[in-house]
């Protein structure tokens, strides 16, 4: 049997979970390959040279060519792109796309040559007309975010506020809803019951047989064999300093809850330090808080040691499938303070392995820092790191993505 994944990135959280899942499946004994816009590995686990995301630099009489083209006889997909131009220094969101790519992707040779196409977050590279017309393999979706299912937006939330794209959304989900429903065999998988609900919903996948949730996985012996003492020392923390954590790869995205957390933290009632993990800061007046901006990074071992070395790491995301962060700090032993949405309620229980913040407020938020800050719950770092093993494990998520795989093709 031969898999191949496609993602946009083997960046950020979708793409991230999607080459770990390849490297599950590895592991596991099928053939999995992995295409994405930087990274490629062909069946047989080899990095190889991908010409289909190298860049070509246009001649002149081609730019032109191009040009007269989209005024002449312009496509479908340019006349959405020129109504986007239109309006988009109007809106306000955290990302958009277009269910569009001169990306020919179902010419690709690993594709052409799988048994079975694995779609994960493919914005930007995927053409949804013209791919689910030609390729007739079999399709397992993995939702990463809502953006499969709605029109130019990635989250309900920006869909909500900007109005302006009312239109435009409808016409674009109806070509999303038409070009899927070409799949002829297929399964839409999320890593949350809530996310998979939003997707059975919205009536896009009415024609997938199997509709499944399974969590994403996670190099728990990573984050869980991180020395808790000599990561506080590395950061020149005291012993007995509480410390909580937020990481989002840009602070500042409304999603993610930053401001919510900072008007949070302006009342807190105990000392506390906050390390960040992003690109930008916080300012914080009380004097209570201490802050630690690390910035962004990108070496596992150290993310893995700001996570054992925090007794909480805060989640106040507005919406949010089954984020990264959420499994790694479960995993490194480390409680998880969240509102109760998407796919946190789904695994964070209060007192045992976070505190779960029922209400979406600053005020409830803020409640709940000060009652861990306060020791109202303890936590056994050992039963967490029990937890992420048992839920999140590699193993046990390419064996449920191996039965999925054999129901499509026999």
């Amino acid at each position: 049997m031969k898999v191949v994944h496609i993602t946009t990135s083997p960046k950020g959280g979708a793409g991230i979970a999607a080459f770990r899942l390849h490297s599950a499946l590895r592991e596991a004994g099928i053939s999995s390959a992995y295409v994405s816009n930087s990274i490629t590995v062909g069946f047989d686990g080899e990095v190889l040279d991908d010409p289909m995301f190298t860049y070509h630099k246009p001649t002149f009489t081609e730019k032109i060519t191009r040009k007269l083209k989209k005024i002449i006889n312009p496509s479908e997909a340019d006349k959405f792109r020129q109504q986007l131009a239109i309006i988009e220094s109007q809106l306000s969101f955290e990302i958009i796309t277009l269910p569009y790519s001169s990306l020919k992707l179902e010419e690709h040779p690993l594709i052409t040559d799988a048994d079975l196409v694995h779609l994960h977050w493919v914005g930007n590279i995927l053409d949804y007309p013209r791919f689910f017309q030609k390729t007739q393999k079999p399709i397992v979706w993995t939702l990463h975010d809502m953006n499969p299912f709605k029109g130019l937006f990635h989250y309900r939330e920006d869909e909500t506020r900007n109005v302006a794209t009312k239109d435009l959304n409808e016409k674009l989900k109806m070509i999303k809803h038409d070009a899927i429903g070409k799949i002829k065999e297929g399964a839409v998988v999320s890593p949350s019951e809530w996310l998979l609900q939003e997707a059975v919903t919205s009536g896009v996948f009415d024609s997938f047989g199997i509709r499944r949730t399974i969590a994403n996985s996670i190099d728990v012996t990573l984050f869980a064999g991180i020395d808790r003492e000599h990561a506080r020392e590395s950061l020149n923390l005291n012993p007995s300093e509480k410390v909580i954590l937020f990481t989002a790869a840009k602070l500042d995205i409304h999603r993610k809850g930053l401001d919510m957390l900072m008007e949070a933290l302006e009342n807190i009632l105990h000392p506390v330090t906050v390390i960040t993990l992003g690109k930008g800061s916080l300012q914080i007046a009380n004097k209570n808080v201490k802050v630690i901006p690390l910035g962004y990074m990108t070496n596992v071992i150290e993310i893995a040691k700001c996570y054992a070395a925090a007794d909480a790491f805060v989640l106040p995301s507005r919406e949010d499938n089954l984020p990264n962060t959420m499994l790694e700090s479960l995993a490194a032993g480390t409680a998880v303070i969240s509102f109760a949405r998407g796919g946190m309620k789904e695994h964070i229980t209060t007192g045992e392995n976070g505190i779960l913040v029922k209400e979406m407020s600053t005020e409830k938020l803020g409640e709940g820092l000060n009652d861990f800050l306060s020791d109202r719950y303890k936590f056994d770092r050992e039963a967490i790191k029990k937890y992420a093993m048992s839920h999140f494990n590699g193993a046990e998520q390419a064996m449920n993505y191996m039965e999925i795989y054999k129901q499509l093709i026999t």
